[in-house]
C-alpha cells in the first residue's frame, strides 16, 4: 500500500473500479476471485449469448459523474472564469458523453439488443456501429477512463487540503451543496429543538446574527462550533461529520479500516437524512420509485446494511443529494473490503467457488 500511488483498471466482469496490483506477474483482470469464477462459468456454460455483468448498468455510473462535471462547467460560466477555463471544463463533458454513448451502447447489448437496433437509436448504419462500439473496444474505453480519473483524484488531496478554514475561500460545487446540506440538518435540528435563535445565542455564547447566518446557509461553521450547536439541539454531531468535511473541501485519505469506512458512509447517508429532515421511510421509498425497500431504507440508516451502489445512488436520490458527491465514500468500502478479500498477492490458482463479495 505504502509508495506509490495505486494503478485502477475496470473488472471485466462487475465493471467496478479495483487497485490494480504492482508487482510482478500477469495482470489481474477481475476484481474478486468470484468475479473471476463467475466470469469463467458464463463462458463454458452460456457462450455466445450476453448477460448483464451487474444489475446497475455501465451508463448511470458514467452519467452521475457527467451530474458533476457538468455542473463544474456552470460553476466557471457564473464565476466568468477565462475561455481556456471553460472549453477545459467543456472538454471534460464532451470526453465523458463519449465514454457515456459506449456505455450506454453495452449496456443495450447486455439487454439483448441487436447491431440494428443500436444502429437505428445511434442514427448510424449497422457497421458504424459495430466497428465504433465493439465489447472489446469498450472495454478498453472505460479502463482508460478508469486511468484518468483516478489520475485526476490525486491532485484534489493537495489542492483542497487547506481550503477547509473556518471561513475558506472559493470551495467547488460539491463543497457548497455540502454546505447547504449541513445548514439544512442545523436548521431542522434546531426546528426541533424549540430553541429560539436569542436561546442559543446565549448558551453557546454565538451572537444571534451569527447562529441565524450558519443556520440559513451564509455562514460555514468550524466544527466545535458544529458540535456544540448540534449537542444543543439534542442531536448526533458524528451525523454531521461527513458533511462538514465535504463542506471545507476536505479530501479524506483513500484507505480507512473497513469498519471506519463503513461508519464515514452510514454518517454521510444519516446526514443526508437529517438535512431532508428526517422524512419518514415510507416516504424515502416512494422518492426511489421502489428501489428500495421500507425495511432496506430503515437497516441502511440504522448502520445494519452496508448498501451496494445501486442501493446507494438511489437512497441519495430519494433523499435530494448528488451520487456522484457520495460514490467516493462507497468505493472506499468496495475497495477496502475487496482488498481484505482478494489481497494483492494472489496466486493464479484454478477457480475456487463463488465469493459472497462480488
Amino acid at each position: 500500500m505504502a509508495g506509490s500511488s495505486p494503478r485502477y483498471d475496470i473488472c471485466r466482469y462487475c465493471q467496478e473500479r479495483f487497485a490494480q496490483t504492482s508487482g510482478p506477474g500477469r495482470k489481474k483482470e477481475y476484481c474478486s476471485i468470484g468475479c473471476r469464477s463467475k466470469a469463467q462459468r458464463d463462458r463454458s456454460g452460456k457462450a455466445g449469448q450476453h448477460q448483464a455483468p451487474s444489475a446497475l448498468p455501465l451508463g448511470r455510473r458514467i452519467a452521475e459523474d457527467l451530474q458533476a462535471l457538468s455542473a463544474a462547467l456552470l460553476e466557471a460560466e457564473y464565476d466568468g472564469r477565462p475561455l481556456h477555463e471553460l472549453l477545459r471544463c467543456a472538454s471534460d463533458v464532451a470526453r465523458e458523453v463519449e465514454y457515456y454513448t459506449a456505455a450506454a451502447v453495452q449496456d443495450a447489448r447486455y439487454q439483448g439488443a441487436s447491431w440494428e437496433q443500436v444502429a437505428e437509436a445511434a442514427r448510424v448504419s449497422v457497421t458504424t456501429a459495430r466497428t465504433r462500439w465493439p465489447e472489446n473496444r469498450v472495454q478498453e474505453r472505460l479502463r482508460r477512463r478508469a486511468a484518468e480519473r483516478a489520475a485526476v483524484r490525486q491532485p484534489l488531496v493537495t489542492m483542497t487540503e487547506g481550503a477547509g478554514g473556518a471561513e475558506g475561500g472559493p470551495l467547488s460545487k460539491a463543497a457548497e451543496r455540502a454546505s447547504a446540506k449541513l445548514a439544512s440538518a442545523l436548521s431542522h435540528l434546531h426546528r426541533s429543538s424549540d430553541l429560539t435563535i436569542r436561546d442559543v445565542g446565549e448558551q453557546t455564547s454565538l451572537s444571534p446574527s451569527y447562529v441565524s447566518r450558519i443556520l440559513s446557509g451564509e455562514r460555514t461553521p468550524t466544527w466545535p462550533v458544529v458540535c456544540a450547536l448540534t449537542a444543543l439541539f439534542g442531536g448526533d454531531p458524528a451525523e454531521l461529520s461527513v458533511l462538514f468535511e465535504s463542506a471545507h473541501g476536505k479530501v479524506p485519505p483513500a484507505q480507512y479500516a473497513i469498519t471506519d469506512a463503513v461508519a464515514r458512509l452510514h454518517a454521510a447517508l444519516r446526514g443526508l437524512h437529517l438535512a431532508a429532515g428526517r422524512p419518514q421511510f415510507g416516504v424515502v421509498r416512494r422518492a426511489s420509485h421502489g428501489a428500495l425497500s421500507v425495511q432496506e431504507i430503515h437497516d441502511i440508516l440504522d448502520g445494519v446494511l452496508v448498501p451496494g451502489w445501486e442501493q446507494t445512488s438511489a437512497l441519495v436520490t430519494a433523499l435530494g443529494g448528488w451520487p456522484a458527491d457520495v460514490r467516493p465514500l462507497w468505493q472506499a468500502v468496495h475497495y477496502t473490503f475487496l482488498l481484505c478479500m482478494d489481497p494483492p498477492t494472489e496466486p493464479q490458482l484454478p477457480p475456487a467457488g463463488p465469493s459472497e463479495s462480488a
